[in-house]
């Protein structure tokens, strides 16, 4: 099977690359993306690499995509959001089956306590009669959140008789040793678009609104060793699509990540003086730049050899369903844990990608099974879970559950 990655260079792109190359699905890995270095450093640290080969390609030119993408059996997108729609247009074109991560949530941005009728996974999901007149796949959202919990959100769904909340909490409890400056584990931009720009979608009475950005958080006890933490309501493409998929009645749904107090200061600081814009402005010298570019730019790469190997503690992703099971309420709780220092050794990334990493590579050998046979444009949530909750088990994602009454 020959599998396409754009955005391999990446923080998440690299350990999907590693973690294919060590199955024996499949015999070609072409390492797509715009910088030959970033992509060289990929290569270097597969298991794999007489499988791969290095490919310059431009997300945003369709055209060159396509020659990229033709003969593929899957691409898998690893790059920045903005760039999806095209992506799925070249892979549409050409014929071949798309597996991502995110949606582009900065295409819809709507003002706080009003009805939104329309979110930016609709963009994506509007396609799916165009897929399966192709007969091909479009397997959105992946990763761990969004990803597996969806695919946890769904498991417990299917216990209850009604489902009354849905609470994602993702939460890292680390340190970097050492280092001091402003961070973000992951894509900063993306980073940077889902907390401080956008403002946060919510389900909130059986319908969705948005909430200004950094304005609610609380208290969220995570399994050891994370423990407790202060976690943020922020935008994150669960709310687009579990509370529509889960058809139990879900009349709360929200997504919140934990933010150390220092790290929100910084970034409602940049909000303030508009760093965090997405739209160029002019200079003195009278150079159009783009605010958040130059934010980015000055922050250290998520891929950083120097700052993983230096990262010590856990992260703990999951989800909690609340609803009813024969008239008592329930809370189930399924999560997954990592730890920095082991992803480090196996992977020679932090746990933060290796946990999106993981899961989305797993859905694309269950694909390449044949086990996920599905056609058009569809999310985790849509699927029987237990078939992906096995591989999760057989292929070393742990995921570990709780189940309490309640009042």
């Amino acid at each position: 099977m020959k599998i396409v990655i754009v955005g391999a260079g990446g923080a998440v792109g690299s350990v999907i690359a590693d973690w294919l190359s060590r199955q024996p699905e499949y015999d070609q890995i072409v390492l797509a993306g715009r910088k030959r270095d970033t992509l060289k450093k990929t290569l270097d640290k597969m298991k794999g690499k007489e499988k791969a080969k290095i490919a310059i390609v431009d997300a945003n030119n369709i055209a060159d995509m396509k020659k990229c993408f033709r003969g593929a059996d899957m691409v898998v997108n690893s790059t920045l959001p903005r760039y999806f729609l095209k992506i799925m247009k070249a892979c549409l074109d050409v014929g071949t089956n798309y597996i991502d991560m995110a949606t582009d949530l900065a295409v819809m941005n709507d003002e706080p306590f009003k009805p939104v009728k329309k979110v930016p996974l609709d963009l994506q999901l509007q396609q799916d009669k165009a897929w399966k007149k192709k007969d091909i796949a479009a397997m959105l959202c992946w990763g761990v959140d969004p990803g597996a919990v969806n695919v946890f959100t769904r498991y417990a769904a299917d216990g209850m008789d009604e489902v009354e909340e849905i609470k994602i909490r993702d939460g890292d409890k680390s340190v970097i040793e050492g280092y001091d400056r402003f961070y973000a584990p992951w894509s900063p931009d993306t980073l940077i678009e889902e907390v401080a720009y956008m403002n946060s979608l919510i389900w909130t009475n059986g319908h969705w609104e948005r909430r200004p950005p950094l304005t609610v958080s609380e208290e969220w006890e995570f399994p050891p060793p994370v423990g407790k933490l202060k976690v943020w309501l922020v935008d994150h493409e669960e709310t687009q699509c579990l509370p529509r998929f889960i058809d139990k009645g879900c009349k709360e749904m929200n997504f919140m990540i934990h933010l150390d107090d220092e790290w929100v200061d910084v970034v409602r600081a940049l909000r303030k003086v508009g760093l965090v814009d997405a739209k160029p402005v002019k200079v003195r010298t009278g150079v159009k730049v783009v605010p958040r570019d130059v934010v980015t730019a000055c922050m250290a790469s998520p891929v950083d050899p120097n700052i993983q190997s230096k990262t010590k503690g856990h992260t703990c992703v999951g989800a909690a369903v609340i609803g009813k099971k024969d008239g008592q309420r329930i809370m189930h709780y399924i999560w997954n844990t990592m730890s920095h220092e082991e992803c480090w050794k196996e992977y020679k990334a932090t746990a933060t990608p290796t946990q999106v990493a993981i899961p989305t590579a797993i859905a694309v050998t269950l694909f390449a099974q044949g086990k996920i046979q599905e056609r058009g444009v569809f999310t985790p949530e849509m699927l029987d879970p237990k078939p992906i909750l096995n591989a999760f088990t057989k292929y070393g994602f742990k995921w570990e559950e709780m189940k309490k009454k309640l009042d």
